[in-house]
């Protein structure tokens, strides 16, 4: 881990030249405070969420912890500028929050010296050897919640499996989301009393928050969207705009009054995704310039974070993106949510289990690059079937909902262990 810093540091400063928040406090991810006071609030719970994805997967337990124990300080730490933004909007002063640092003997031995947590969770994918041991030798409980294991994943971990054995059984508990995940788990030498399975947190949308943020935006779109056809392609990445585009080119072609709502997952790329040919005759609102929006608007820009979930409402069926390309998907469940057909391509590896049951009941199709406009065209268009649309959002919607119980399953878990 040591000889890999080096390159660990060069790979921020890469991708700092388009997103600066990676350059930022590049000390702390050595573990380096400076003058800084130690930071040791009384009764400190350490919660890591790499980035965007586990912020919003935990935030239902961290605001339980806010509400429920106030006697309790937080500590949010996130490997990615997008993930550091989201906890800085969601929760604001009432968490602390900090970069990761990098899993060295050194670097995590004086993470711990400065902040002293009481107790760490890991959220998902994160099982760091040294963080692990080390907070196991300094008697601080680790728990990890939302656990996923991919195959993939799996058989990378193997490869090191005289590393990956021993950090696993550090873990006071393991929560994961699903028996698949329990079972490759434990075959990773996870103990098989020591893992158990309590569902994802990402089926935990909170659908009285949703709508509260989208009477907000209501406030300042809702007249523009009036009796439009809005179509929502969520979490783009590289590769899937030009489709998207194309799709919606052909869908402005037969319904004039078309609106095109396009979020890329990476909020930064939105000037590369403007310069695209296809976006040339197309007239374009970014949601950051919070100006009033106009019917002859073609395209809504959604370059902001934390608004992707109230925007959905406004959508007549959604596509969601990280799947026409080998990226593995994204979440899907806002959608669900809003009771919205939903489209997606075949890479959804990343949330395989949760793409099957929405496929599986109707609420979600599969697609792929060269059929995604007969899909647009063949639910939206002005010769589809509307009722099938509103069949698929309906089963959709069910499936959401039937996946009741997993934020007091992982509060259980994670309450056992609080001091």
């Amino acid at each position: 881990m040591r000889l890999l810093v080096p390159l660990f540091l060069a790979r921020l400063w890469w991708r700092g030249r388009n997103q600066s928040g990676y350059r930022a406090h590049l000390w702390r991810r050595l573990g380096w405070y400076g003058t800084a006071l130690a930071s040791r609030p009384p009764k400190l719970i350490w919660i890591h969420a790499v980035s965007v994805g586990e912020t919003l997967a935990i935030a239902p337990l961290i605001e339980r912890l806010l509400s429920d124990r106030e006697d309790l300080s937080l500590l949010i730490t996130s490997t990615t500028p997008t993930g550091a933004a989201q906890v800085r909007q969601r929760f604001g002063e009432r968490v602390f929050s900090d970069w990761i640092p990098f899993d060295t003997p050194g670097a995590v031995r004086r993470f711990f010296t400065h902040w002293q947590p009481r107790v760490g969770v890991f959220v998902e994918t994160e099982i760091w050897p040294n963080m692990v041991a080390q907070a196991n030798a300094k008697a601080i409980d680790v728990v990890l919640l939302n656990a996923r294991l991919s195959q993939r994943s799996a058989r990378g971990y193997a490869r090191v499996s005289s590393v990956i054995r021993p950090t696993l059984d550090y873990f006071s508990v393991i929560a994961a989301q699903e028996r698949a995940d329990a079972r490759r788990l434990v075959a990773l030498g996870a103990r098989p009393d020591q893992v158990v399975v309590t569902g994802n947190l990402k089926f935990a949308v909170d659908p009285l928050a949703l709508r509260t943020a989208y009477q907000a935006e209501h406030q300042r779109l809702g007249g523009a969207l009036q009796d439009r056809l809005v179509w929502l392609a969520a979490s783009t990445h590289p590769g899937e705009e030009e489709t998207v585009l194309k799709a919606f080119l052909a869908l402005k072609g037969v319904s004039p009054n078309a609106l095109l709502m396009l979020a890329p997952r990476h909020p930064e790329r939105a000037g590369s995704i403007l310069a695209l040919p296809a976006m040339q005759a197309l007239q374009v609102i970014r949601h950051s310039e919070q100006r009033d929006m106009q019917r002859s608007d073609d395209v809504l820009m959604i370059d902001t974070l934390g608004s992707l979930g109230a925007l959905t409402g406004f959508a007549d069926l959604v596509f969601v993106g990280g799947s026409l390309v080998p990226h593995g998907g994204h979440n899907p469940l806002e959608a669900a949510v809003w009771q919205l057909p939903i489209l997606t391509g075949s890479h959804t590896f990343n949330f395989a289990t949760m793409y099957r049951g929405l496929v599986r009941c109707g609420g979600a199709r599969q697609v792929e690059l060269t059929t995604l406009t007969d899909a647009v065209m063949g639910l939206i268009g002005p010769d589809a079937d509307r009722h099938q649309a509103t069949e698929m959002g309906a089963r959709a919607g069910a499936f959401q909902s039937a996946q009741s119980g997993v934020i007091e399953a992982q509060w259980a878990v994670l309450a056992a262990h609080l001091p």
